[in-house]
């Protein structure tokens, strides 16, 4: 099926023409989502949610000059769900999963089968009244006050055991005080000197982690139940402080 840039013109303008124009695309949508994932995704997967949010986002942005509209929707397919399995990876050192189902970056060439099944089974048990590619969404504009998306945690993202329990310290301290929460929400910077006092975790730890610690702060504190489940040692330092944080994961 080949779309013309009459139709692409039209569906921006006509709800009604759009719907229609998403549901006869849907074959390509499930099709080059699973040419991503590795598997076979069907509508009730989170994968389909992505590429369906994919695919409008490519009716809105496409440029006939570009070349065809088909080559530019799989392409943004492929982009977000690359960002979506490379922020699950920025987390993954926090779920009980095997390393190797976490150890690479996903492409349409290279799609990581054991990776994929990990993630989709580690997503099925959650509250599926709660998307993840809407979560996702949703976290990159809080995100964006602080000039970073979730995809961009790879760089500052702790990976060992002691980094991640400090970093999971100075966030449950964090959360639990109202003048460093405040100075995180309002001025969207983190304070990273009056942190490390209140946390003892070494200030030099606390920036090469800043951006993580940041993230893991505002979806800790807003309503991410399934990015949250990402968090386990997070979740862990928040019970053992008092008084309970404010949190709502």
């Amino acid at each position: 099926m080949k779309a013309t840039g009459q139709e692409i013109a039209r569906a921006r303008q006509e709800e009604p023409f759009l719907e229609r124009f998403i549901e006869a695309y849907q074959p390509f949508i499930l099709r080059t989502a699973s040419q991503c994932a590795g598997f076979s995704v069907t509508r009730s997967d989170d994968e389909f949610s992505i590429a369906l949010l994919a695919f409008y986002e490519a009716v809105r942005q496409y440029d006939p000059a570009g070349g065809s509209f088909g080559a530019f929707a799989a392409l943004v397919i492929r982009h977000r769900l690359a960002d979506y399995y490379r922020a699950l990876r920025h987390f993954a050192p926090e779920i009980p999963l095997a390393p190797q189902a976490f150890d690479g970056t996903v492409d349409q060439d290279e799609a990581d089968a054991t990776l994929q099944m990990a993630v989709s089974q580690r997503l099925s048990r959650s509250d599926e009244t709660s998307s993840a590619a809407w979560e996702i969404e949703a976290a990159d504009e809080q995100l964006a006050r602080y000039g970073f998306r979730i995809a961009d945690l790879s760089a500052c993202a702790p990976h060992t055991e002691k980094p991640r329990r400090d970093c999971a310290r100075a966030i449950a301290v964090l959360l639990h005080d109202p003048a460093l929460f405040g100075v995180l929400k309002r001025q969207q910077r983190l304070p990273v000197k009056q942190l490390a006092r209140a946390s003892h975790v070494r200030q030099s730890v606390i920036e090469r982690h800043r951006r993580y610690i940041i993230a893991a702060a505002v979806l800790m504190s807003g309503d991410y139940p399934r990015l949250c489940s990402y968090l386990q040692t997070v979740k862990q330092e928040l019970r053992r402080a008092c008084p309970p944080a404010q949190h709502r994961c």
